[in-house]
C-alpha cells in the first residue's frame, strides 16, 4: 500500500536504554513489525473500511488484505490486496481515479437495482434483466401493466466506458499512523522476548 520507513538507529538506541544486546535488534524489530502488521490489518478491516463505505460483504476485506511478514534478515513487511486482485478497486478508493472497462461499465440506478453482498443480484444484472432492452447508452426495463407508471419504462442502467471513483477511504493515512504507533509499542516486548531466547 504505502512505504513507512523506520531508522534502525532509533531501535538500537532504544535497545541500549532497555539494557539489551544490539545484536538482537533485527530479531526484535522483525517481531515488532509483524505484530504491527497484524494489528494494522485488523484496524483497516474493522475500522477504516466500514467507516467510509457501505459494507455489503463483511468477509470481503478479510479475504482481500494479505500480509507478507518481515524476518530478521529482511526487515520488510507489507499488507497488500493480492487476495482479490483489482476486484474491489481498493487502490482507487485510497487515491481516487478512473475505473475503466473493457467494454462498457453498466452504472446501475441505485434506487432501482438491488445490491447484495456480491454486488448486483444475478437477476438484476443487465443481461439477465427481464423485459429489458438497450437504447443507445441506456438499458430500460418495461414495466408490467399493474406497475406501469408514465411511459411504462424504468431506467435501470447507464453504460459508460469509465467511471470516476473518488478518494473516499484513507487506507494510506491510517496504515502509516497505525504502523508507526504499533511498531513503537511492540518493540520493548519483542526486545525482551529476543533477550530471553538469545543463545
Amino acid at each position: 500500500m504505502i512505504d513507512v520507513k523506520f531508522d534502525l538507529r532509533d531501535f538500537e538506541r532504544m535497545a541500549r536504554q532497555l539494557g539489551a544486546a544490539a545484536d538482537q535488534v533485527p530479531f526484535a524489530l522483525a517481531g515488532a513489525l509483524n505484530d504491527a502488521l497484524f494489528k494494522t490489518r485488523t484496524k483497516l478491516i474493522s475500522e477504516t473500511w466500514p467507516q467510509h463505505v457501505t459494507v455489503r460483504n463483511a468477509g470481503f476485506m478479510r479475504g482481500a488484505l494479505r500480509i507478507e511478514k518481515a524476518t530478521k534478515g529482511n526487515l520488510r513487511g507489507e499488507i497488500n490486496s493480492s487476495g482479490v486482485g483489482d476486484r474491489g478497486h481498493l487502490r482507487l478508493h485510497a487515491t481516487g481515479g478512473i475505473k475503466r472497462a473493457q467494454g462498457a461499465l453498466a452504472i446501475p440506478d441505485p434506487a432501482k437495482v438491488r445490491r447484495g453482498a456480491k454486488g448486483v443480484s444475478k437477476n438484476q444484472r443487465p443481461r439477465a434483466l427481464p423485459n429489458s432492452f438497450r437504447k443507445g447508452e441506456v438499458i430500460y426495463q418495461r414495466l408490467v401493466a399493474k406497475k406501469r407508471k408514465t411511459g411504462g419504462l424504468r431506467l435501470m442502467y447507464v453504460l459508460k466506458p469509465q467511471a470516476t471513483i473518488k478518494k473516499d477511504v484513507p487506507f494510506y493515512e491510517d496504515f502509516r499512523r497505525s504502523m508507526i504507533a504499533e511498531v513503537h509499542a511492540a518493540f520493548p516486548g519483542a526486545m525482551a522476548k529476543a533477550m530471553r531466547t538469545r543463545r
